[in-house]
């Protein structure tokens, strides 16, 4: 197994008990002030709707999650990034985690096309659902791409695998750890966010990168490059049907 740093205290259950309670809690209060902050703006006359709405969840979760780890784990134990993965990286790491994003996609594109050969449904891609969810402005868009390809892939590296993986790898040994956490991993992503068991895969992929290298930087670029292109493929869905 990769050594992650025997000086590194060990994770503890109610490390991550904290991290979970401290990111809820920011969470409620994060949305408590956009309802607050939108009902000041009904009030000076606002009536749309904010083009950045799904962007600001993009936010949401990033800020709640990197908070979390902070007040619940990093300040209370006084740690640091860099002792839950935040290490250097081979740049060969990080390019391959970069073109293994765009294989991937590649890939999944292809079974897609062969599977509607087979079933005689010419038509597929993203689900209307899905596609719904994004506001199609091209500021939504930049917002997407920077909220949901970055910022987002940051903390949920440092969560499922910096914390979540490495707790259950420290006890139980890597192949449990990459199976649990990729499990955990795709049960709490939403369907909105794509088929359960894709996520799952990736999963798996991410918590490799970890244990081959020791470092979340080329899980995040893999888990930052495979967002970009499913937000960029949403969109040119939404610009190219409407």
């Amino acid at each position: 197994m990769t050594e992650f740093g025997t000086d590194v205290p060990l994770l503890r259950f109610r490390d991550l008990v904290h991290v979970v309670l401290a990111t809820a809690g920011l969470t409620i209060l994060f949305i408590v002030a956009g309802m607050l902050l939108y009902s000041v703006m009904v009030t000076f006359g606002f009536t749309g709707t904010s083009v950045l709405t799904l962007p600001a969840l993009f936010a949401l979760e990033a800020l709640s999650i990197v908070g979390g780890i902070w007040f619940g784990l990093l300040r209370r134990r006084r740690l640091t990034w860099q002792d839950i993965g935040w290490q250097p990286a081979p740049p060969a790491w990080l390019f391959a985690a970069g073109f293994g994003a765009v294989g991937f996609y590649l890939v999944l594109i292809a079974g897609q096309a062969l599977i509607a050969q087979v079933t005689g449904d010419a038509g597929f891609g993203e689900r209307p659902e899905t596609v719904a969810m994004f506001p199609p402005s091209a500021l939504s868009f930049v917002g997407s791409l920077a909220f949901g390809a970055i910022a987002v892939p940051i903390a949920e590296e440092f969560l499922f695998r910096g914390l979540l993986f490495r707790w259950i790898r420290d006890r139980w040994g890597a192949w449990p750890g990459t199976f649990l956490s990729a499990l955990v991993f795709a049960a709490i992503h939403p369907p909105a966010a794509g088929a359960a068991p894709l996520i799952f895969l990736i999963g798996l992929a991410l918590a490799w990168l970890y244990e081959k290298t020791g470092s979340l930087k080329p899980g995040m670029v893999l888990h930052g490059a495979n967002n970009a292109i499913g937000i960029t493929v949403i969109y040119l869905t939404i610009w190219t049907t409407t």
